[in-house]
């Protein structure tokens, strides 16, 4: 059987001591026996160990901080997909999935990029500061 071809980006590509999740996310993708995966990484420090590892990631790219704001971060994905014509991107850090999450459907209807993403309300949902009321649903037998 041949493996369909998909490119994915892939964040949080830091590989020390206490890793991103980037680079385990990026092996179980390259171990598929469904995909022929290629990997972009997006990184947001040109010295993240996972951009230099050649044998999982195929091409990297830097990203802006979160903090740039979600035009800023479009403009780069814009980019990034026109050189790379990129299928998914599998955000990583909490940090960057509230502007993920703002471009999730302008990212699948511009470029037909696919994202693995929470919802805003699943996000939200997470939060410490609502973590009593999950508790208290959820032992009332609300599911």
């Amino acid at each position: 059987m041949s493996k369909r071809k998909i490119t994915v980006a892939v964040s949080g590509l830091n590989n020390i001591d206490s890793p991103g999740p980037g680079i385990p996310v990026i092996r179980a993708l390259k171990e598929s026996e469904f995909f022929d995966v290629r990997i972009i990484g997006l990184s947001y420090e040109n010295l993240e160990p996972g951009l230099y590892m050649r044998d999982l990631v195929d091409k990297s790219y830097s990203i802006p901080l979160p903090s740039s704001g979600t035009s800023t971060l479009l403009e780069r994905l814009r980019y990034i997909h026109d050189m790379e014509a990129i299928d998914v991107i599998i955000p990583n850090f909490d940090a960057e999935l509230h502007s993920f999450i703002k471009l999730a459907n302008q990212l699948k209807a511009d470029f037909g990029i696919e994202t693995c993403l929470p919802t805003q309300e699943q996000f939200e949902s997470r939060h410490k500061s609502v973590l009593y009321n999950f508790g208290v649903e959820r032992s009332q037998g609300s599911f």
